[in-house]
């Protein structure tokens, strides 16, 4: 009994002892590592990143690895770049635009105003059409011969030139285009050009149109035709309509620049471009 009593005092001083031990230690019981006062040197801080990145280095020369990640970069990269890019390709889009603007615009002035010249290089002239025409002709002959309707006293110093142009169309003679001395003579035969034109004989003098200006005043005359207007013609190389009102009386006059000014031409959408200074 007493060998047993003494066990029981030495295990109870060895409890005692342990937990002396446990509390006055620093180190908390679920840490089994012990804290150390000892620094750690600056090695052991750059060893390990130096490590991971040879790692990472040599994972991204793995060919799986660049197929794997490839996409998602390229992904990444065009979002970034259409992201940059986006502005500036609606800036180019509105400076092309612009541009395009102005360019048909000084494209039309520029027409214009070389159509304007080419009008004005032709104030002189009248085409007549409809005289016969024969071998070994004198030209000049006979186109006093038709203007003497309109001024008697007409003489061949009051012609500068004449020849005739084109083909002959339908079987009726080429057109024979006069250049006058002067723009008086000019402006007599025009005002008085009806007495020519109504005759039994299918002579006819015009003014002498730009091919621009000639094919607006032709489908002017289709609308007139068409009874879409009361009346077209030119002055000085104008072209003029008479409106239609609704009751069929005469309405206002209006100059044309371009066909789709005449009442009833619907245009197709390329004609809605600046005209072509000389159409087919």
């Amino acid at each position: 009994m007493m060998e047993n009593a003494d066990r029981n005092d030495s295990y109870e001083d060895y409890l005692e002892s342990t937990m002396s031990e446990a509390e006055s230690s620093p180190v908390s019981p679920t840490d089994p590592t012990p804290l150390s006062s000892t620094p750690v040197p600056d090695e052991a801080f750059t060893s390990t990143p130096n490590a991971t990145t040879k790692e990472l280095s040599r994972a991204f020369d793995k060919a799986e690895v660049q197929n794997a990640i490839r996409p998602m970069i390229t992904l990444i990269l065009r979002k970034q770049i259409d992201k940059y890019i986006a502005p500036l390709r609606k800036e180019i889009h509105d400076l092309k635009y612009e541009l395009s603007s102005v360019t048909l615009q000084l494209n039309g002035m520029l027409n214009e105003r070389c159509d304007d010249l080419e009008q004005c290089g032709r104030r002189n002239c009248i085409p007549i059409s409809g005289i016969t025409e024969t071998h070994n002709e004198i030209v000049e002959n006979k186109v006093i011969e038709v203007l003497k309707q309109v001024i008697p006293d007409i003489a061949p110093n009051d012609i500068q030139n004449r020849h005739r142009v084109g083909k002959p169309i339908m079987g009726n003679p080429k057109k024979i285009i006069v250049r006058l001395s002067s723009y008086k003579t000019k402006v007599s035969i025009m005002r008085d050009k009806k007495v020519i034109n109504s005759a039994e004989d299918n002579i006819y003098i015009n003014e002498y149109l730009t091919r621009f200006r000639a094919h607006i005043f032709k489908n002017a005359r289709k609308s007139f035709k068409s009874n879409l207007i009361n009346g077209c013609w030119t002055r000085d190389g104008k072209i003029f309509i008479r409106e239609r009102k609704p009751d069929g009386t005469d309405g206002s006059i209006t100059r044309i620049h371009s066909k789709v000014q005449i009442p009833g031409y619907k245009p197709s959408p390329e004609e809605l471009q600046p005209e072509s200074k000389y159409p087919e």
